[in-house]
């Protein structure tokens, strides 16, 4: 769009007096505490950068963050960027936790494809369906500091398996199905992962791709894994043979493991970790050579919150619609904090199939 354009574009949206809610609450928080007259959201910014500890203390009690320990200091300017300095030192918490402290009957998830009926999940569902796939994940030895790797397009089973490995204090990572297998190994071969989530197949502009010739690929070039988990894209898919992939079971089957033999699934259990211990890893492009782990740790909990109820002016009556891959750091923030973490928590549109499919590196 050309500058002429732009200045005669017809307008989509004008902001109401209403929007801004959150920064502007948060403001008069500051404002009080600090005794400190902030003009609007330029100044709230400088403020943030020029009191970086006092900014993030008052966004982590403003934010509502859950955890057993509170931090004993934000971070220590002195030590420079380089050399990592740890944020909020000394706190213990759970990311998943986090994400799941609301379980009522309010819609939290709809998810919706191709060839699939809607199905919506509350708050409540989904806490349950992460509660079975922690047990499940638990029962078969995953914990704290192991590596799970998810092959998974865009669907509730890795939103659900996210949070669940999280909880258990495990580190999760992804890539796309849609990648050849050898720019899957090239992310995943740097990982001692324990287990692997993928899939059968998936729908892509109208036609069904089948995933398991490249599945069997990418298992044999990752010897540490100890469980392949295939989620069945559709009901018929659980008579396809996959006795040729190593350690492989469906995964409606592995979470059978999460039930106790009364029927009861155990309660749920959120590993209590520092803010630097590693949640997920993602990869930058591989175009200037293999592509290389950006880890990050429980701490992103705070940019992240601040980002959707800050930036984005989220509350319990937003909704949001995602169409981000599984891969890709924009899949945590939707997929989670779409499902808002705190005290406001909205209603995410989950698109199953609406993933691109992308070359190989």
């Amino acid at each position: 769009m050309n500058s002429f354009q732009s200045a005669n574009a017809r307008i989509t949206w004008t902001p109401t007096e209403h929007h801004g809610k959150n920064v502007k609450k948060l403001k008069k928080v500051i404002e009080d505490k600090y005794l400190v007259k902030l003009g609007g959201y330029r100044d709230l910014h400088e403020w943030s950068i020029e009191n970086i500890c006092e900014f993030w203390a008052e966004n982590w009690d403003f934010l509502g963050v859950i955890s057993s320990r509170r931090f004993d200091k934000v971070v220590d300017l002195n030590i420079p960027m380089n050399e990592f300095p740890k944020w909020f030192k000394g706190a213990e918490l759970n990311y998943a936790e986090n994400l799941l402290k609301y379980r009522d009957d309010r819609i939290a998830l709809i998810v919706d494809g191709e060839e699939t009926e809607t199905k919506t999940y509350t708050f409540a569902q989904m806490y349950e369906e992460t509660r079975l796939y922690a047990a499940a994940f638990r029962k078969f030895g995953l914990k704290k500091g192991d590596i799970v790797v998810c092959h998974l397009s865009n669907r509730k089973e890795a939103v659900f398996a996210t949070q669940a490995i999280i909880s258990i204090g495990a580190i999760w990572t992804a890539s796309l199905p849609m990648l050849g297998a050898q720019t899957v190994l090239k992310r995943f071969e740097q990982l001692n992962a324990k287990v692997l989530i993928s899939e059968d197949g998936y729908r892509l502009e109208g036609r069904d791709v089948n995933v398991l010739p490249k599945l069997a690929e990418i298992v044999e070039g990752l010897p540490s894994l100890e469980k392949v988990l295939i989620v069945a894209s559709k009901p018929e898919s659980h008579s396809k043979d996959i006795t040729g992939i190593r350690n492989s079971c469906f995964f409606e089957e592995f979470l059978k493991m999460g039930i106790e033999d009364d029927g009861s699934v155990p309660p749920m259990k959120f590993e209590q970790v520092s803010c630097s211990h590693p949640i997920t890893i993602h990869y930058t492009s591989g175009t200037t050579g293999p592509p290389k782990g950006i880890v990050h740790g429980s701490s992103v909990l705070l940019p992240l919150a601040n980002n959707f109820l800050l930036n984005c002016d989220t509350d319990r009556e937003s909704r949001w619609i995602s169409t981000m891959p599984s891969k890709s750091m924009a899949f945590t923030q939707k997929s989670h904090f779409c499902h808002q973490c705190y005290k406001f928590r909205p209603l995410e549109v989950w698109c199953k199939e609406s993933n691109k499919e992308e070359k190989g590196d």
